[in-house]
C-alpha cells in the first residue's frame, strides 16, 4: 500500500505555530475589535456563574426626578438612589431587591445600600476596569457601605447562605 491511499496526515501539535503566531499578531496590529466589543466581552464574562440571578434596575432617581425637587435646594447635589429587584420564579415568595444610596463627587462614589429582606449577605462590587471583585459584607440587617468605588460601570452581586447568587444589571455611576 503506498502513501496516497493512507489518508491525510495529520500534523503534530504546535507544528503550524510558528506559522499562525506571527499572522496573529499581524490581524490584531491591523484590525484590533471595537472598544465596545470588548466592553461588552468583559461584562458577559461576569455572568459565568449560571446559578446566578439577574436583578433588574427598577428605579433610578437620576431618570425618576420625581420628588427631588421638594427635597433639593438651588444648587444642591442630591444622593443618586438606585433600586434592583428579582421577583424569582412564581410562587417563591417575596422578591429581594436591593437599594443603593451613590454619593460623592471627583474620580469615587460611596455606595450606602440595604438588602430587602434584610439579613447578613456577602455583597461583591464589580467593575469592568478592576481585576477582582471588592468584597464587603452586610450586617444582620442586610446594611453595607463600600468606599472609594470609581465612577464608570458597576454592578453589585450579593451571597446569601443557602440562595443562589443574585446580580444587578451594569449601571453606570457618573
Amino acid at each position: 500500500m503506498d502513501d496516497e491511499h493512507a489518508g491525510p496526515q495529520t500534523p503534530a501539535p504546535g507544528a503550524d505555530d510558528r506559522l499562525l503566531v506571527p499572522l496573529g499578531e499581524l490581524i490584531r496590529a491591523e484590525d484590533a475589535p471595537p472598544a465596545a466589543a470588548v466592553e461588552l466581552a468583559k461584562q458577559s464574562f461576569g455572568l459565568r456563574q449560571v446559578d446566578t440571578e439577574l436583578a433588574a434596575l427598577v428605579a433610578d432617581s437620576a431618570v425618576d426626578a420625581v420628588g427631588t425637587a421638594v427635597r433639593a435646594g438651588a444648587g444642591e447635589t442630591l444622593p443618586r438612589l438606585l433600586t434592583f429587584e428579582f421577583e424569582g420564579p412564581s410562587g417563591t415568595g417575596a422578591p429581594q431587591a436591593v437599594e443603593v444610596e451613590v454619593s460623592g463627587s471627583g474620580r469615587y462614589r460611596r455606595l450606602l445600600g440595604q438588602l430587602h429582606p434584610p439579613g447578613a449577605a456577602r455583597i461583591e462590587v464589580r467593575q469592568p476596569e478592576g481585576d477582582a471583585a471588592r468584597q464587603v459584607d452586610a450586617d444582620d440587617q442586610g446594611r453595607f457601605v463600600v468606599a472609594a468605588v470609581g465612577v464608570g460601570l458597576m454592578r453589585l452581586t450579593w451571597h446569601r447562605p443557602g440562595r443562589n447568587a443574585i446580580t444587578t444589571a451594569w449601571v453606570r455611576l457618573d
